[in-house]
């Protein structure tokens, strides 16, 4: 898996396939969507058009996409179904259980007994070759326990928000390490988050003056590079997954593997943690 993909939250099928083309003209070889999403029809048509329409092969593009959390077992089959059916897909590269109970929290989908039920239902889609991995998102210690307690395939990735600004919230980076879970970040940019135009991980102050030290570099590249060289020296992060629209923006976002972040430029960064 690459450590650095294209993100499709908030975009519908046309914005998704707008963005996935200009994504895979400027380079990137991994995608993230999910059922919730509403844009899967759009993201198959991007990898139909401008993936396998160019010549590039299936096995070349990871692919990550995500079901709804709190269902039961045929719930779970119907919505990766639909997953396949939308994107066009035989087979997705990673899927993961999008959150440790449904989006409302209701008890009867939202306790250990359903998480399990859900883990091992997934487990017959990887074992069917319906998704070469399987995984989390949004899950904290306990709810990883309760999926660890029962499965017999261990999630490869809890993909959680995480960001220059934000702490490590429930040592949940750290308990995945420990068991052998890939930590990756959503929202490396902060997308969701309000804050003040100084703080932006954009071009904020912090960012922009890191980058000033740097040829040709942004405070967009300072943001995402500090997680990606987290990933490149710590074995358990997985890189990160921003999202954009914009041909130049993408190449940005991508262009992060020519320079490294100095021990005295982290100083800064790690102290906003």
């Amino acid at each position: 898996m690459p450590l650095v993909g294209a993100g499709t939250w908030e975009y519908n099928n046309t914005q998704a396939y707008e963005s996935l083309c200009n994504a895979f003209e400027v380079g990137y070889t991994y995608l993230d969507t999910a059922w919730i999403y509403g844009n899967e029809v759009g993201v198959g048509q991007a990898i139909k058009d401008c993936w396998l329409g160019k010549g590039r092969l299936r096995k070349d593009l990871f692919v990550t996409t995500k079901i709804n959390g709190g269902l039961n077992a045929t719930e779970v089959r119907q919505a990766h179904a639909d997953n396949l059916n939308w994107l066009g897909l035989d087979y997705v590269d990673n899927l993961l259980q999008h959150f440790p109970c449904d989006w409302d929290e209701t008890p009867d989908r939202c306790n250990p007994a359903r998480r399990q039920e859900q883990w091992l239902a997934m487990e017959g889609l990887y074992h069917a070759g319906l998704t070469r991995s399987i995984g989390i998102s949004h899950f904290c210690k306990q709810h990883i326990d309760d999926v660890l307690a029962v499965a017999t395939v261990r999630p490869c990735i809890n993909q959680v928000e995480w960001h220059i600004g934000s702490g490590d919230e429930d040592n949940v980076m750290e308990y995945s390490r420990q068991n052998h879970i890939y930590f990756q970040s959503f929202s490396p940019l902060c997308g969701p988050c309000t804050y003040n135009a100084s703080d932006s991980l954009i071009d904020g102050v912090l960012v922009t003056e890191v980058a000033a030290n740097y040829p040709n570099v942004t405070g967009s590249q300072v943001s995402l590079k500090y997680l990606v060289q987290f990933a490149e020296t710590e074995s358990y992060y997985a890189g990160v997954i921003p999202k954009s629209s914009s041909p130049a923006h993408l190449k940005e976002n991508i262009n992060l593997f020519h320079f490294m972040l100095s021990d005295a430029d982290m100083v800064p960064i790690i102290s906003v943690f």
